[in-house]
C-alpha cells in the first residue's frame, strides 16, 4: 500500500486562531493516525515559533504519539527554522521536510517567509557529523541558485548564496 504522510500546520501559532494550545496539536496527530498516516508533520507554517515552544510542543504531543512518528516542517520568517530543527532533533525526530532555495510559502499567512532551505540544513546536519545520504551541497547549492534565478525569486538560503558568492569570485 502506499505510505501517506499527514499534515498539521500552524501548530504553534495561527494568523487567524492566535496562540495554538499544543493537546490541539496532539489530538488531531492522534487523529491522522488512526486514519491510517504512517506518519504526522508538524509544521510551523507561517514561521513563528521559537526553539522552547516547539521544546514545549514536541513534549506535549509525544505523551500521546511516539516521537518517531512525527516529521516537522518549518517556515524561517522569523529566523528560527534551524534552530527549531536542533531541537526536534535532540526531542528525538528524524524526519524533517525542506526546500531548495528555501521556496515555498504560506499563502494564508500575509509576510510569511519561504520554508526552511535545503542548503543550510544539509550545511548544519554535515556539520554535526549527521549523514546526509551522499547529498552534494554544493550541487544543491546550485541548483538553488539556478531555481530561483528562473523563478525570479530571492535565494531563501543563506549557505546556498555563500556558495554562489564564493563560487562567482573563484571564476573571476
Amino acid at each position: 500500500g502506499m505510505k501517506i504522510r499527514g499534515y498539521v500546520s500552524t501548530v504553534v501559532r495561527c494568523p487567524y486562531e492566535g496562540e495554538i494550545k499544543p493537546e490541539r496539536v496532539a489530538d488531531v496527530a492522534e487523529s491522522l493516525l488512526e486514519m491510517g498516516c504512517f506518519e504526522v508533520s508538524l509544521g510551523d507554517t507561517i514561521g513563528a515559533a521559537t526553539p522552547g515552544e516547539v521544546e514545549n510542543l514536541l513534549k506535549v504531543v509525544s505523551e500521546s504519539v511516539p516521537i518517531t512518528k512525527f516529521a516537522v516542517h518549518f517556515h524561517d520568517t522569523c529566523g528560527t527554522a534551524l534552530a527549531n530543527v536542533l531541537v526536534a532533533l535532540q526531542a528525538g525526530v528524524q524526519s524533517v521536510d525542506s526546500s531548495v532555495g528555501g521556496l515555498g510559502g504560506c499563502p494564508y499567512a500575509p509576510g510569511a517567509a519561504g520554508n526552511l532551505a535545503t542548503e543550510d540544513l544539509v550545511y548544519m546536519l554535515q556539520g554535526m557529523g549527521i549523514d546526509v545520504g551522499g547529498i552534494d551541497l554544493n550541487s544543491v547549492a546550485k541548483l538553488g541558485h539556478e531555481m530561483c534565478k528562473f523563478l525570479e525569486r530571492p535565494n531563501g538560503s543563506k549557505c546556498g548564496q555563500a556558495i554562489h558568492s564564493s563560487s562567482k569570485n573563484r571564476q573571476t
